[in-house]
């Protein structure tokens, strides 16, 4: 038993120190919020979309992503939206809260904790299997948000247009995007004597592929400590109904209902979980909500005050929430 708290430990500990000393930072005056939100803002759209990239540029071929697996998970995704829009129509009667309380029952900071998170649990295979499920995750999860908050909002109108702006724009989807072209176009190269390609970014390229590789690595650490930066505590009173549920959504609800349709399906057969699996999902039902839900429900007249303090709640509560999961599965045998 000792041996599976250490090990949730060591996956947990690296983010929640990162947190902590971002925070550390802000409370002793070495930098202000402002310095932290450009931080974040550096990372997110300079330093995510290499990463997104290489992470896919690894793989040996496009045929390596698992589409049963990750569609499996993406139909466990929609469903907890269909869950959350039910829900949030009995837990507040102000119409500009509930697109923010659906969003925290399906969104997660998947994008950004996904991959250390893995890569704690499950090595490098954990994260090979998160950034699979990274590229339609990012794409649904940014669609769909936008869709509720829009309508949802003051105006309670949806914009099309604005949706797909959102996510041309948007530096995630950027990065996977160049990922999966990279990945066709070197699929369909021929090849050497050696049965090695003729061209690849990282052999024939390799001083490119190394700055892509040093802002990736960046990324993660970077924005974590941004997190810590800008957490505001500020006052609840008059959201407390509406945070609980949020938060008891996006930790407790999401993973219970998203782990309960995998165990149906592979009781079915339809899947065998591995240890890399296993952790992709703990990241994509466990981790908090997306730090940037907090701009986007601001941005589509939303409750952005409610947002935040659900984006605060969730990042604080899902270490001991995310630390009893990674015992539990592993003492189950399955990390």
């Amino acid at each position: 038993m000792l041996s599976n708290f250490l090990y949730a430990f060591h996956a947990i500990a690296p983010i929640l120190i990162l947190v902590l000393i971002g925070w550390l930072l802000k409370i002793k005056h070495i930098f202000d919020s402002d310095f932290f939100k450009k931080l974040n803002k550096f990372a997110f759209h300079i330093c995510f979309p290499p990463l997104m990239f290489c992470n896919l540029y690894v793989l040996d071929d496009i045929t390596q992503i698992d589409m049963k697996f990750a569609g499996y998970a993406i139909m466990t995704v929609v469903l907890l939206t269909v869950l959350a829009f039910i829900l949030s129509q009995f837990l507040t009667s102000e119409k500009k809260r509930r697109g923010v309380m659906i969003q925290a029952g399906f969104r997660s900071n998947f994008a950004i904790i996904g991959i250390p998170l893995a890569a704690g649990m499950a090595g490098e295979s954990g994260t090979m299997v998160t950034t699979m499920l990274q590229a339609p995750t990012i794409v649904y999860f940014n669609v769909i948000s936008v869709l509720v908050l829009s309508i949802y909002s003051d105006s309670g109108t949806f914009n099309i247009k604005k949706v797909l702006k959102n996510l041309i724009k948007n530096p995630l989807i950027q990065g996977l995007a160049a990922g999966v072209i990279a990945l066709l176009v070197r699929h369909n190269m021929p090849m050497n004597a050696d049965h090695t390609y003729i061209f690849t970014i990282s052999g024939n390229l390799p001083w490119l592929y190394t700055v892509l590789e040093y802002l990736g690595s960046a990324a993660t650490p970077l924005c974590l400590l941004a997190l810590g930066g800008t957490f505001e505590f500020s006052a609840i009173s008059g959201l407390r109904k509406e945070l609980t549920a949020a938060v008891l959504m996006r930790l407790v609800i999401a993973p219970l209902v998203g782990f309960g349709l995998f165990y149906l399906a592979v009781r079915r057969g339809m899947f065998d979980l591995t240890p890399a699996m296993t952790a992709a999902l703990i990241a994509l039902y466990g981790s908090p909500i997306a730090v940037s839900s907090n701009v986007m429900a601001q941005e589509m007249g939303a409750d952005d005050v409610l947002a935040g303090q659900i984006v605060v709640w969730t990042s604080l509560f899902s270490m001991v929430t995310l630390f009893i999961m990674i015992v539990l599965f592993r003492s189950a045998g399955l990390l």
